[in-house]
């Protein structure tokens, strides 16, 4: 073959690697390639043998990681599901110790102008029917989550590559607010601050099981709807660009635009100066953060994503206040631990792409830059192979490797060597 190709010259190349080949050439002898595919023949006896060499994707270590990261997402994903679903069972059965007292009771609704402002009262049945309603959201929240991201749920429950459900976003973004709370709380107590003061603390569970309820619909009600939906309905009306009108009250499908940042800015930025009539200032910045977080799932996905955020986060240490107990401590502690550690890295792969979303510039690359198409699957027999001994079905140059069926090959030392296989003949 080498002698072939001295006398006449190379006369093509591969339009594939770019390999010089002899005229009669049909396959690359350096990648496999069909050089003519008209060239049924050999091609039908080499496909015989062994496959046609196929493109195979080699992953890199960032990709495997990623891999793996997102494995272990989808798995705290499943628990997180299930915790939700018992505060869930909680909330529902608190209704017969908060509607009792609620009939006894006035409750009041507030705006973050970010100073809490009263605008309207609802005593006794009013306030039955608001609290109704309340758990009738968080309802209507987590069967909305399950439902529109099923699909992809099941997927990356499967470990396939998908797109992320709304379930798997809620749960790496409550993941990464949480290590990154604890982080801070831990931090601050080490100057003296209590981070536990303030809130609900001391109140009775009826008040717990209805205050944190409240905060988990209402506050996304004023801070989302009223602080990104409706001004970007005002944006969109005056730019004169169509949009379903719900999407502005239900949230999910908006493109992250300059108004859709500034709005989720000054979203994060009321919610959390909201919190300091309640708490301290020191509860400023993890409140903005977890905005941030909120006002992001408002936008992608919808009001009720923020909702079931807002609600894992108010409502996740309330199996302790219902089954006092250490086996209760120690099951929800565990989980924590666990959460915090898977937390770590989403807290760094959000704090990445947060920077990302407002800077428009792209800092971190999970694909490979490799080409994919310059890897090869090695050339192995198929199943049904058997050493070939028939006689030769139009090769380039008369020669089948009695090993593969392979039609090319160098000659060196006195010896073909099949190009396919590799083995003298």
């Amino acid at each position: 073959m080498a002698g072939g190709m001295e006398g006449q010259g190379p006369r093509s190349y591969c339009s594939y690697c770019g390999t010089p080949l002899p005229p009669d050439a049909v396959f690359c002898h350096r990648c496999g390639k069909t050089v003519n595919p008209s060239t049924q023949d050999v091609a039908s006896q080499y496909s015989y043998y062994a496959p046609t060499p196929v493109p195979m994707k080699r992953k890199s270590s960032l990709q495997t990681a990623h891999e793996v990261i997102r494995g272990i997402g989808a798995v705290m994903t499943l628990v997180i599901l299930v915790l939700v679903g018992i505060n869930i069972g909680i909330m529902i059965w608190g209704a017969g110790l908060v509607v009792p007292e609620a009939l006894e009771s006035t409750t009041s609704l507030f705006l973050a102008l970010p100073w809490l402002v009263r605008i309207l009262s609802l005593p006794g049945l009013s306030f039955v029917i608001y609290y109704v309603l309340l758990i009738a959201a968080v309802l209507l929240s987590y069967l909305f989550m399950l439902y529109l991201g099923r699909k992809e749920l099941l997927n990356e429950l499967a470990f396939k590559e998908t797109k992320h459900s709304p379930a798997y976003a809620i749960a790496t973004l409550f993941m990464a607010v949480l290590t990154m709370n604890t982080g801070y709380y831990l931090l601050i107590g080490l100057f003296g601050v209590d981070p536990s003061s303030g809130g609900s603390e001391g109140s009775a569970l009826w008040e717990l099981l209805y205050s944190l309820l409240r905060a988990s619909v209402w506050e996304e009600v004023v801070c989302r709807i009223l602080y990104i939906g409706l001004p970007l309905a005002v944006v969109y009306a005056i730019k004169g660009k169509a949009a379903p009108y719900g999407r502005f009250i239900l949230g999910g499908g908006f493109q992250f635009g300059t108004w859709e940042k500034v709005f989720l800015l000054l979203s994060a930025s009321i919610f959390a100066l909201a919190h300091v009539f309640s708490w301290d200032i020191y509860k400023v910045l993890p409140t903005f953060v977890a905005g941030l977080a909120l006002g992001y799932l408002f936008l992608k996905y919808g009001v009720y994503a923020s909702i079931m955020l807002h609600f894992l986060v108010d409502y996740l240490s309330m199996p302790t206040y219902v089954w006092p107990g250490t086996v209760t401590d120690l099951l929800l502690g565990i989980f924590l631990i666990v959460a915090m550690i898977v937390g770590l890295v989403y807290m760094v792969y959000y704090f990445i792409r947060a920077m990302e979303l407002f800077s428009g510039r792209t800092l971190w690359r999970w694909e490979s830059k490799r080409p994919v198409a310059a890897y090869y699957q090695p050339m192995s027999s198929g199943p049904g192979y058997k050493p070939y001994s028939g006689p030769a079905v139009g090769p380039s140059f008369g020669f089948v490797c009695k090993h593969c069926g392979g039609t090319e090959a160098s000659y060196a030392d006195g010896k073909f060597r099949c190009s396919r296989c590799g083995k003298d003949n």
